[in-house]
């Protein structure tokens, strides 16, 4: 009997025991998610929230799993509970549960549940999908003949834009204006977190650390679980080498699992960024699939590149393969699949830039080194000369020493090499690189458009049919064609996207689209009731693709300023 006891307490002693917690219960939920076994995450999320009752986190995945599983009026409940009982001032709850009425056809409910949002959050997260939301609401609402509920007495795109000029800024690359405008949104607004989120961006590039951590600090003080706030200290703390409190801070980081696409995002990248691949891959592939074919071309990129740090290489293959699919002519996935060797052995390190590696632009550099010789090329006649006159490598050397201040003279012999079948390819691309020079400082003005459409046109290397194809579809399908100057105004307005686009264009697989939030934009500065919806009818395309192209294009040409001269130019008129 002695020994039957002695061995039973031994077996005891060798059994490790589980650290039953809302952390163990979570990672088992993200772990049945990532299979698609939705029942068993369902039931890991519920642990978790028995476990942690107070984390209002925890009651989110548990919503978002139940809106996923198509049992929405349990996730109402479960978001209805974080607001009575939990997190009241989390007021994302109210967008979560007009998502959910509206996929029940619950459009009153949804309608007030996106009104408090708004009214709670004049400058959140979701504050642009709500503005389209309500307006797909309102139609609906408006088919049953029910009356709309009334929209917040301010303009919510009037009450973001101070952030909205500054987030701008910031993406366009000048960092020093964009910190200098979100600091002046804030001293209007203190409490405008997603203006200080992305005033911490703007001082973490400008190397203003302790400043940034400053003020991440103040983000986190009023929101402890504001996700952008957490990744951006994250970074911070990489940053100014404190590795305990980075370590934690991963910690908790691994943890979070967003079910809205932006936050995915910006979760991913940051785990990326942090060395954490193992934790970000899972999220990429999730966002693949959230993205409709060809609409983000980097994310393939980003899930290929994590898919690497993990040893998946054969999946990496596939996702640079599948942005081959789409864009035959891209080079950084055809780089990384002819050196997937280097790859595997490990003497390639691939980069989630979504641009070519150290490795395959040191011919260009190479050649820049080369052409010093020469002297500085600041004539364009003795550049042409060189052109017509000189060897290959001549032309490269004066190619790359010259800063282009040409003619059209000169602009037309360049578009010609770049059409040239004669001409090489490393030729070709020093010639382009002078044309996209060229076509990014040419006559651009940020308040006005462009008036001499003609030679807007021609200063561009090239003009491709899908680029005319958005026009067709805004001259077979807008009301307003036969006005010309509305036509005029739209025309103007593609060439300079194109223009401060080139040569990184999307893709622009749904031309109507396109042509649908041209139409809507201009609108806009003709001071035209147009909506989102009508637009999107119209054309045939959908509300949120004429919503998101209208942004994109917003952004980059400055509509908000062009406005803004063309009612003062109404003004002075009257």
């Amino acid at each position: 009997m002695n020994d039957y006891k002695r061995k039973t307490e031994e077996a005891e002693r060798k059994v490790i025991r589980l650290q039953m917690d809302a952390n163990f219960f979570f990672e088992r939920a993200v772990r049945s998610l990532d299979r698609y076994r939705y029942d068993k995450a369902l039931n890991y999320f519920q642990k978790a929230v028995e476990y942690e009752p107070e984390n209002p986190v925890n009651h989110c995945n548990l919503a978002g799993i139940l809106s996923e599983m198509g049992k929405y009026d349990a996730s109402n409940e479960a978001l209805q509970h974080i607001i009575a009982q939990v997190d009241p001032l989390l007021s994302e709850c109210h967008f979560y549960m007009a998502n959910n009425y509206a996929n029940m056809e619950q459009f009153a409910e949804a309608e007030r549940e996106l009104l408090i949002y708004m009214e709670k959050e004049p400058n959140g997260a979701f504050i642009a999908e709500a503005n389209e939301m309500i307006e797909v609401v309102q139609r609906e609402r408006a088919r049953s003949g029910a009356p709309s509920l009334a929209l917040p007495e301010m303009n919510a795109e009037v009450q973001q834009e101070p952030r909205e000029q500054g987030r701008q800024l910031l993406e366009e690359g000048d960092v020093q204006a964009a910190c200098d405008l979100l600091q002046q949104a804030l001293a209007d607004d203190p409490d405008d977190d997603a203006a200080r989120n992305n005033l911490v961006v703007a001082l973490h590039h400008l190397g203003k650390l302790e400043q940034a951590a400053f003020e991440v600090e103040e983000v986190l003080r009023r929101d402890p679980h504001n996700l952008h706030g957490l990744c951006n200290q994250a970074l911070i703390l990489q940053q100014m080498g404190q590795h305990s409190l980075l370590l934690q801070q991963i910690s908790t980081l691994r943890r979070i699992h967003p079910m809205h696409g932006e936050h995915l995002l910006k979760l991913a990248i940051t785990l990326a960024m942090l060395g954490q691949h193992d934790a970000a891959y899972p999220h990429f592939t999730r966002l693949v699939k959230q993205y409709r074919e060809g609409e983000q071309l980097e994310i393939y990129h980003y899930a290929a590149v994590a898919a690497c740090y993990v040893g998946k290489y054969d999946q990496g293959e596939q996702w640079w393969r599948r942005i081959l699919r789409l864009d035959a002519q891209a080079e950084v996935p055809a780089f990384y699949i002819a050196h997937l060797e280097e790859l595997r052995q490990g003497q390639l390190q691939p980069s989630y830039s979504y641009a070519l590696p150290h490795t395959a632009e040191e011919s260009a550099r190479s050649v820049e080194r080369a052409s010093e010789h020469i002297g500085s090329i600041d004539s364009e006649v003795q550049l042409l000369h060189i052109l017509r006159h000189g060897t290959e490598q001549q032309k490269l050397q004066a190619l790359h020493a010259y800063k282009m201040e040409g003619s059209y003279e000169l602009h037309r012999i360049l578009r010609e090499y770049v059409a040239s079948a004669q001409a090489s390819t490393a030729l070709k691309q020093a010639a382009e690189r002078l044309l996209r020079q060229w076509v990014s400082t040419h006559s651009l003005v940020d308040d006005r458009l462009i008036d001499d459409l003609e030679s807007a046109r021609a200063s561009l290397p090239i003009w491709e049919e899908r680029w005319q194809q958005v026009l067709e579809m805004f001259l077979l399908h807008s009301p307003m064609r036969q006005q010309g100057d509305f036509r005029h105004d739209v025309e103007a307005l593609w060439l300079e996207f194109i223009k401060r686009s080139y040569p990184e264009l999307p893709r622009l697989q749904h031309p109507e689209g396109w042509a649908a939030a041209l139409e809507y934009l201009v609108a806009r500065l003709f001071r035209q009731p147009l909506t989102y919806a009508e637009v999107a009818e119209r054309y045939g395309s959908t509300i949120s693709s004429v919503s998101r192209y209208a942004r994109r294009i917003s952004r980059l040409c400055h509509v908000q300023s062009k406005m803004q001269r063309s009612l003062a130019k109404s003004n002075q008129g009257s």
